[in-house]
């Protein structure tokens, strides 16, 4: 018998074992709260609509448009889920996700890159706290990430079935989020330069036919609505007065996202947010380290041929780094960091020689170190907040509670019918269920008050999340006094309901 088999068994057990460590390291580090970003929140609402058979509606804004923004899949399995159980079975479906991805990556970088860069890779996704932390967020990245990277592996098989179902993970992945596009362009393009034409033609035909599904029903649902491309060509997608950029701004705007994402974005999503606070030369060296190492990989396959992981990967990074500096975060980096971090080991087993394989598995340790030390310090307070909420008190910060607060006095003290606006109006939604949406970003009172009239306003919440309130429509109260009256302050840090006054009579 053939020693290769029992080498492919034990291979097979350890990408297993590094999904399960990663499981239950999601477990120790498991935060039952909502995040507070309200992304969240709009994907609950959307699977809401669906398993209650409003339609695909955001249920949260007054007259309950269609919604056009997020790609239906996941609210779909949120809706399912739905069925199940509620906020905790979500996330538990997060970290399957999560754990999916390990395991995958194991798999995909064995393929494409050897044995020993994906297995250190996956070692490093097992304990990496950007992956534990999106294992627990009810998000599109955990979903997202699972199906990039195996529709990747699947590329990669070549034969027939594996393409056809690298095409069904790329759609799903453009289903989940529209950054899929990448891949869907990826997959024909790869292939075209590879000469294989009629897969490219069946790939791009494909591509075409799930892409323009989408645009022609946001079309449908929402006509005139410039959806993402318009707010990728915001200067601040928070400042309404802050214009758009041009071609000479998005050049700026990609070379400010490349240094943000090596010296800080990438070293918090390797070591956890705050792991590195203090130490800005530590920070600085991981984040040039890896991405050095990523992009010699990466042109060490490139000279091989562009296969659909390295035009997936060029592709992919040139969507974040045009994204708008707001929004540059761990988040939009985390879908592509299996393919860095089997780049980086690719160049560091490539550079040093067989006898040296140690090399690629110290700095794996190094890096999985940091992990290891971000769930140590994390997972006792993670273990109180869950014994916390088990017992009734969900431990949500500061001024979140205090918010949440509000809103569930305003689901008790206002009108089933009452429009309600504020900074998190999905949220708001979740825990008050009273509908609304967030005042205009102006630093111009009448357009704020004007944008609350048109909206049919009943009241408005000043909270302390955010500070485009203290921003944008503290000012626009302050201006029209007489038109405020506060109803509700509560909380510490206080939150504030006022209700909003009929216009006096015009006396012309």
């Amino acid at each position: 018998m053939s020693v290769s088999a029992p080498r492919k068994d034990n291979f097979n057990l350890v990408a297993a074992g590094l999904a399960l460590l990663h499981f239950l390291l999601g477990l120790i580090v498991f935060e039952p709260t909502l995040f507070p970003g309200g992304d969240n929140a709009a994907y609950l609402i959307l699977g809401e609509a669906l398993r209650t058979g409003e339609g695909y509606r955001d249920l949260y804004l007054p007259g309950t448009p269609l919604h056009d923004k997020y790609p239906p899949l996941l609210p779909s399995l949120l809706a399912l889920s739905g069925w199940v159980g509620g906020v905790i079975v979500a996330k538990v479906l997060m970290l399957a996700f999560t754990s999916g991805v390990v395991w995958v990556t194991a798999h995909f970088g064995r393929r494409w890159a050897g044995k020993g860069p994906a297995l250190a890779a996956a070692g490093v996704l097992a304990v990496n706290p950007t992956l534990l932390e999106y294992g627990h967020y009810i998000l599109s990245e955990a979903p997202f990430t699972l199906f990039v990277t195996l529709a990747l592996w699947l590329a990669l098989r070549g034969d027939r079935k594996s393409v056809a179902f690298a095409l069904v993970a790329a759609s799903m992945a453009f289903m989940t989020r529209t950054a899929g596009l990448a891949l869907l362009v990826a997959l024909p393009l790869a292939w075209l330069l590879e000469g294989r034409r009629v897969r490219a033609l069946g790939a791009a035909g494909a591509a075409v036919g799930v892409i323009g599904g989408w645009v022609l029903y946001q079309r449908w649902a929402a006509p005139g609505r410039g959806g993402y491309l318009a707010e990728l060509l915001l200067a601040n997608p928070y400042d309404a007065g802050a214009g758009s950029v041009e071609v000479g701004g998005l050049v700026v705007r990609a070379a400010e996202n490349s240094w943000r994402y090596v010296e800080s974005v990438l070293p918090q999503t390797l070591a956890g947010p705050g792991s590195l606070s203090g130490a800005g030369g530590v920070s600085v060296a991981l984040g040039l380290a890896v991405a050095a190492t990523a992009l010699a990989g990466w042109a060490l396959r490139a000279r091989e041929g562009l296969r659909p992981v390295e035009v997936f990967a060029f592709l992919y990074t040139g969507i974040i780094l045009t994204w708008p500096t707001a929004w540059t975060d761990r988040r939009f980096l985390l879908p592509l960091l299996p393919v860095v971090l089997v780049l980086a080991f690719v160049a560091v087993w490539r550079l040093a020689s067989p006898s040296r394989a140690w090399i690629g598995w110290a700095a794996a340790i190094v890096i999985a170190v940091f992990g290891v030390s971000w769930v140590a310090g994390t997972a006792p307070d993670r273990i109180a907040c869950a014994a916390s909420y088990r017992a009734g008190r969900p431990c949500d910060r500061p001024a979140e509670a205090s918010l949440y607060a509000a809103a569930r006095w305003a689901r008790d003290h206002t009108p089933p019918e009452a429009i309600i606006v504020n900074r998190k109006p999905r949220l708001f939604y979740w825990h008050a269920r009273r509908r609304g949406d967030a005042y205009a970003f102006s630093s111009d009172p009448a357009t704020v008050m004007r944008g609350l009239e048109e909206m049919g306003a009943d009241y408005v919440v000043v909270d302390q999340i955010s500070a485009t309130t203290g921003r944008y429509l503290v000012p626009a109260i302050q201006a029209y006094q007489t038109r405020f009256e506060l109803v509700y302050g509560d909380g510490e840090p206080p939150s504030y309901i006022f209700r909003l006054l009929p216009a006096p009579a015009s006396t012309d």
